[in-house]
């Protein structure tokens, strides 16, 4: 009703998959990554535009879509607030054991619960998320360390930032380390042993971002030399974990089934960020939060 000059066709995955009429499509939202791929794209002759509602945008990556005119945007920004809570969740969890309250485990095994204040966290990754991340960890007091690539505003609860060619030297008097950084073709596997074997004796690490980011054989040769205080993670690789996988035994790990997203607001968020641009884009003005495709994020 609002859109008066813009044909929509709401569709599923039965009907993708048995061959909509996609030549005169001009723009696709929310089209499930799963079904994304180079037969499909290349049906969509007039396609301009695809949005993705959420932030991960790896499946679309592919080089038809990477080297063509057709504008990709997704969903960053909108879900700070609540996976930024969630990364906050699984910090506490550990930093307070409070894992350990309600399951069975030797309780004279366990180190003594740690207070954030005065402690230091690096941030991998100060996008919509990120940013969040360093205020609310600002407010327990704690030094916050970011790391991007991007120009940030000169934010006073980012107490320091570095590029990613320049961060190294941070990671040995860094307590907790927090991924929060896109899955990029640069950010593959970007936390390895080189990585880890540089962080802090029982530092407490964080991903709430996408599993690829982290080498979970390398994660879990770490934790077999007990070099973490705890690891929280909402997002692993592979995904779901096998059920006798050892991060899923170890005790001071602290797993979610990559939950960091949904809310009770971002629904809203998303739906208000969808109409902005189907205007932005009936009006051919730029889009927002646009993917640069060959970065990746």
């Amino acid at each position: 009703k609002k859109f008066k000059n813009i044909k929509f066709i709401k569709t599923n995955d039965k009907f993708l998959t048995k061959g909509l009429e996609l030549r005169n499509i001009n723009a696709v939202i929310n089209i499930p990554r799963h079904h994304f791929n180079k037969n499909l794209l290349s049906q969509m002759t007039e396609l301009e535009w695809i949005h993705s509602g959420g932030a991960g945008i790896e499946r679309f990556l592919i080089p038809e879509l990477v080297n063509s005119k057709i504008e990709l945007t997704n969903g960053k920004i909108i879900q700070g607030p609540e996976v930024s809570e969630h990364a906050i969740g699984l910090l506490l969890s550990i930093s307070r054991n409070i894992k350990f309250s309600y399951n069975s485990i030797n309780k004279q095994k366990l180190k003594r619960p740690i207070e954030l204040r005065n402690k230091k966290c690096l941030i991998f990754g100060l996008g919509g998320i990120g940013i969040l991340i360093a205020e609310k960890l600002k407010s327990f007091g704690m030094y916050i360390v970011g790391v991007s690539n991007e120009m940030t505003p000169l934010l006073s609860f980012v107490d320091e930032k570095y590029e990613t060619n320049n961060f190294l030297k941070k990671l040995r008097s860094m307590d907790v380390v927090i991924c929060s950084a896109p899955l990029t073709f640069k950010t593959k596997n970007f936390f390895n042993k080189n990585i880890f074997n540089k962080m802090k004796k029982d530092s407490i690490f964080i991903n709430i971002s996408r599993g690829e980011l982290v080498n979970t054989d390398h994660l879990v040769n770490f934790l077999k030399k007990d070099k973490f205080f705890g690891v929280g993670l909402d997002v692993s690789n592979p995904e779901p974990l096998q059920k006798n996988h050892y991060l899923r035994k170890k005790d001071n790990v602290v797993l979610t089934p990559h939950i960091a997203g949904p809310s009770d607001k971002n629904r809203e968020r998303s739906f208000q960020l969808i109409l902005k641009n189907i205007q932005l884009y009936e009006a051919k003005e730029k889009l927002l939060n646009i993917v640069d495709k060959k970065l990746g994020f």
